[in-house]
């Protein structure tokens, strides 16, 4: 088995062989000369990764991925060897579900007025989950919602937890001082 670059892999006609070996390869944050750092990405581009990580058909869409997610160009992309794109894969893929782990575990929803959010047409937001954040951080610092999208994933990240964080403990004072 040689390390064929991604172009000739795509060609092959029975893969199974680099499938069977590389498929047990161990993650590895390296392609084609380039590291991936989730939290430095702009926080835009995490988002559309994980929503493009579900509809990926073909070698276009992880192409697309790739691209983004180690900024490179497509000719890079294709002229990558095998044995790294199994590795870098494994990485990303790994990568996405642990934001997505951390993201549930930090954002998820408290209180027992869950049920009427969702009786007041909580449903209807679901299309803008990705901007109603960016759009309460705005409001709170006067920039553009589209502008704080591409500032870096970690950043984004770390100021919503601290909004949540706060918004919960203000939640819950105004309980207590109902009491």
């Amino acid at each position: 088995m040689r390390n064929i670059t991604l172009k000739q892999y795509t060609r092959l006609e029975n893969p199974l062989m680099y499938d069977a070996v590389l498929e047990h390869l161990n993650p590895k944050n390296s392609f084609s000369g380039k590291q991936m750092n989730i939290n430095v990405m702009p926080y835009a581009n995490v988002k559309y990764c994980i929503r493009l990580l579900p509809k990926i058909t073909g070698w276009e869409g992880i192409a697309e991925l790739f691209i983004i997610c180690y900024d490179i160009p497509e000719a890079a992309f294709w002229k990558a060897r095998v044995k790294e794109y199994f590795a870098a894969r494994k990485f990303i893929l790994n990568e996405f579900e642990r934001i997505l782990k951390t993201e549930a575990k930090v954002f998820s929803a408290t209180g027992t007025d869950e049920h009427l959010w969702k009786m007041a047409g909580a449903d209807k937001l679901k299309p803008y989950g990705d901007t109603l954040p960016l759009l309460q951080l705005a409001k709170l610092t006067g920039q553009y919602p589209f502008d704080l999208g591409r500032k870096p994933y970690g950043e984004i990240f770390s100021l919503l937890a601290q909004l949540k964080a706060q918004n919960d403990v203000e939640m819950e004072y105004q309980k207590l001082h109902k009491k």
